[in-house]
């Protein structure tokens, strides 16, 4: 009798267990409730034709106290539009899922893709499409938007005659693009190159970059990133993304007029090893930022450039051993600090100029003559100029006049005019990332304002700066590559 008194306790908190258990797998969903996601709108920027874009997101939440099945996720438009989705990990053929279940205060991620098909038009076209989210008894969407444009692309390409680059459309280059010694290669205004990763142009014979000074006249070469590494943040700001140029022929000219180049590991690398002839450069009205290694890196090269910004690399701007340089009216600053990376200045000046090559327990001695006018060399450490490795006054020539230099000081009859600065002296618009991004063009307060010599100014080529502005418009001009100009423009005389 004792026995049956505990067997029907027990099979009462059986029975209570089982019940319970049971009313709690019932789940109730949640039939009325709406989704929420992160953005209504999903962009892309200019995606290459053929080439597929990287991968954008957002998330759908369920902020409901109850769980919610979504009856299909489906891209309206399916393939044609080449967007292509994927939900959660799930990546369906037909850009469809069905009963896709978000439990109560929960979330799921949706990627997207996108493959533009070749185009007929040269200028970035709108595509356009939308997710479709169905409840039973809602219907939401997230739209999607791109900008589509035709591409012509080199893989490992060598040129072997005279060749013209149009501006009909942009250009890809994987490998490199390379040209013959003797030829030619002419780029037309508004050419626009485009490089994967470690890509590089390799010109043995000549090159003619002849720009316009409006923004669609540009020729640009820079990497193939076009999208963003986070919200307000493009690629083009990271250094690193493409190799480089590369001028390989000895007695080879190169010209670059109205060029912007950004965002490699070496921007113009001269490897001339003859001393008896010189590769004939000519760069004006140019910008040459944001670069791994250096800007430009020559040996025994003669250079002319001016109304030329040369400006954050995270070592050298100007890495020069031996030949003739004549430099009017540049811009040459170094403030990198790629905070989205973690990567910083290497130490080096922004300037280094030498004569002598050391190979093993030789040396190589390459005459050097440098001139510098009007031109600023700055930066964020307190010493930007350096004088590395001279022998013999003769082999080693240089004369700074009316400059401004970030530098210890330098006694010499060969410095004439000279403002000695600091780091933390009053010259741009915008020397750091955290706002906004570089500015080079001189602040109101600037101390480079009236103080460049007027009688080179004066000379026909320098009397506009890089942005087509009169040097003389505020009666005196200004040290560097840009003319200071009021917020508001220039007023009418």
């Amino acid at each position: 009798m004792k026995q049956i008194h505990l067997i029907l306790p027990l099979f009462a908190c059986i029975f209570f267990l089982l019940a319970t258990s049971c009313s709690e797998s019932k789940i109730e969903y949640n039939t009325n409730g709406k989704l929420t996601f992160s953005t209504d709108t999903l962009s892309f920027d200019t995606v290459f034709t053929t080439i597929g874009s990287t991968t954008g997101s957002f998330m759908v939440y369920n902020y409901n106290s109850q769980p919610i099945t979504i009856k299909s996720i489906i891209l309206t438009n399916g393939a044609t539009s080449g967007f292509h989705i994927n939900i959660d990990g799930t990546n369906p053929t037909n850009n469809e899922v069905q009963n896709v279940e978000i439990r109560a205060h929960d979330s799921i991620y949706v990627f997207v893709t996108i493959t533009v098909n070749p185009l007929l038009q040269n200028n970035p076209v709108l595509i356009e499409d939308s997710i479709l989210f169905q409840t039973n008894n809602s219907r939401q969407a997230v739209k999607l938007q791109a900008y589509g444009q035709n591409v012509t692309i080199f893989r490992s390409k060598t040129i072997h005659n005279d060749t013209t680059l149009t501006n009909s459309i942009p250009y890809l280059i994987y490998n490199y693009l390379a040209l013959d010694s003797t030829k030619t290669l002419t780029l037309q205004p508004g050419t626009k190159l485009y490089f994967h990763q470690n890509a590089s142009l390799l010109l043995r014979g000549n090159l003619i970059a002849e720009g316009g000074q409006s923004a669609n006249q540009q020729i640009i070469m820079r990497g193939d990133r076009l999208d963003w590494l986070f919200p307000g943040v493009p690629y083009s700001y990271l250094s690193g993304q493409w190799g480089g140029i590369q001028f390989l022929g000895s007695q080879s000219n190169y010209s670059l007029n109205h060029v912007v180049v950004t965002s490699g590991k070496i921007a113009i690398d001269i490897p001339n090893g003859t001393i008896l002839h010189q590769p004939t450069v000519t760069i004006a009205n140019s910008r040459i930022q944001n670069f791994d290694s250096c800007g430009i890196a020559a040996i025994n090269a003669n250079l002319n450039m001016y109304n030329t910004e040369i400006s954050n690399c995270k070592s050298y701007c100007l890495h020069l051993l031996g030949g003739n340089y004549l430099l009017t009216h540049n811009t040459i600053a170094n403030y990198y600090n790629d905070i989205y990376t973690g990567k910083q200045r290497d130490g080096n000046p922004s300037v280094v100029l030498m004569n002598k090559q050391l190979l093993s327990s030789q040396s190589t001695i390459f005459p050097l003559v440098f001139t510098a006018n009007n031109c600023v060399i700055a930066g964020s450490m307190t010493n930007e100029l350096l004088f590395a490795d001279t022998v013999q006054t003769s082999t080693f020539q240089f004369h700074f006049d009316h400059c401004y230099l970030t530098s210890l000081h330098i006694i010499s009859t060969n410095m004439t005019n000279i403002i000695w600065g600091k780091p933390q002296d009053n010259l741009f618009v915008n020397t750091t990332m955290d706002k906004s991004y570089y500015n080079f063009q001189p602040d109101s307060l600037s101390v480079l304002r009236g103080k460049a010599n007027p009688i080179i100014s004066h000379t026909p080529t320098y009397q506009y700066d890089m942005n087509g502005i009169d040097r003389f418009w505020n009666n005196m001009p200004d040290i560097g590559a840009y003319e200071w100009i009021p917020k508001n423009g220039i007023p009418n005389p």
